[in-house]
């Protein structure tokens, strides 16, 4: 049971970027806009925002999550909201179920222990796009999945839960490039 505490401390930052034909101020709109991510994301199926101004730092929002049969909720804090540069938010709590009700919250995450962000770089009359995922410690939510696993089996969850959300990232991106370009 050594590594337990290794498996659960998994610390990873993932990130993936695309280039955008279109001004960064569309493409923070539409990254900003979280009743809307279920359109690009994969796993995000949309989102509501239950507390604060819409889209600014100190603001919360629920999103809405789905991957195969499973579903979740999160609850998010937005932490950075720089027009049309930086939006970022910390992932806070988690409960099983959609957005009509579902398990009782999970939270124990603290603000930077769970971040995803997005980064609009100018770039000409475009822009590069950065989706990134930083994760300092496994959430409450996820580790009672882990802990009725064994730790070859944690690992290798956590090794294809890294990479299922790279590959997300990358549909994610995917995604917003098109929409923005058919507005551009």
């Amino acid at each position: 049971m050594s590594n337990t505490q290794d498996v659960f401390a998994a610390n990873w930052e993932l990130a993936e970027s695309i280039a955008i034909d279109s001004a960064a101020e569309t493409v923070y709109s539409m990254i900003s806009d979280i009743a809307r991510m279920g359109e690009w994301s994969p796993e995000c199926v949309g989102g509501a925002w239950v507390s604060g101004t819409a889209g600014e730092v100190g603001s919360h929002f629920h999103g809405y999550n789905r991957d195969g049969g499973a579903e979740w909720t999160s609850e998010s804090k937005v932490i950075e909201a720089k027009r049309p540069h930086r939006f970022g938010f910390s992932v806070l709590s988690f409960r099983a179920g959609g957005p009509d009700g579902g398990a009782e919250w999970m939270s124990g995450s603290k603000v930077g222990d769970m971040t995803w962000s997005f980064e609009v770089e100018e770039n000409g009359a475009g822009c590069v796009l950065t989706q990134r995922h930083v994760m300092r410690t496994v959430s409450p939510f996820y580790r009672a999945m882990l802990e009725g696993m064994d730790e070859d089996q944690r690992s290798v969850q956590l090794g294809q839960r890294k990479e299922q959300l790279r590959g997300a990232m990358k549909t994610t991106l995917a995604r917003i490039k098109d929409k923005a370009e058919q507005n551009h």
